[in-house]
């Protein structure tokens, strides 16, 4: 019973010991960050008919993460545990891309893939880049991707509109809020470039 009652005492000061050495570590200093493009231009006078339907868009393996991303000298590649997106940048430029074509006023409705309204056209996007490039004197922000409208009703999932965008921001120096804002600054770029282009194309 002695033993039994010591074994407990000692289990319990290691627990405290645990406790207080959390508490009284150094916090870690993670900083957030989101990318906003703004829209600014004036929506469109006339409102489409069509309804689109915008897939989540999909991210290259290597920049599908939370982590901002540095490309270094030599093909070495960093992630920063320290600075990272709020959320994963598949939902985060989704969610930005949904409310940019919906302000745009070009099409009847913007919806969900998981909406009960059956949609006329289908948007699918890749990001293929997004990331810091430091591998030179001058550091970009890079940012490259893909998109795709599909015509579902058709046999053959008839793709409409098919076109490649790519953004080389520079910075003054490597910092990642410096990054963020210029990433934020080439993916506005490449929007209200697909904006026009959708606006351009014979979708239907």
């Amino acid at each position: 019973m002695k033993k039994q009652s010591i074994l407990i005492f000692l289990l319990a000061l290691a627990l405290t010991a645990t406790a207080c050495v959390k508490l009284g570590g150094q916090p870690i200093d993670k900083k957030f960050y989101r990318i906003t493009p703004a829209r600014t231009d004036a929506p469109a006078s006339d409102k489409g008919d069509i309804v689109l339907k915008v897939r989540r868009m999909t991210i290259s393996d290597i920049y599908n993460t939370r982590e901002l991303v540095y490309q270094m000298g030599d093909g070495h590649i960093e992630s920063d545990f320290y600075n990272m997106f709020f959320v994963t940048p598949g939902n985060m430029l989704t969610t930005e891309l949904r409310n940019w074509l919906n302000a745009s006023g070009q099409f009847a409705h913007i919806i969900n893939p998981g909406s009960m309204v059956i949609s006329d056209l289908t948007l699918e996007g890749v990001v293929n880049s997004l990331y810091g490039d430091y591998s030179a004197d001058q550091p970009v922000a890079e940012i490259a991707m893909q998109f795709f409208v599909v015509d579902e009703s058709t046999p053959e999932n008839q793709i409409v509109f098919s076109k490649s965008y790519r953004q080389r921001v520079p910075l003054t120096e490597p910092d990642p809020q410096q990054l963020v804002q210029a990433m934020t600054k080439g993916v506005q770029a490449i929007f209200t470039e697909l904006e026009h282009d959708l606006a351009a194309a014979p979708l239907k």
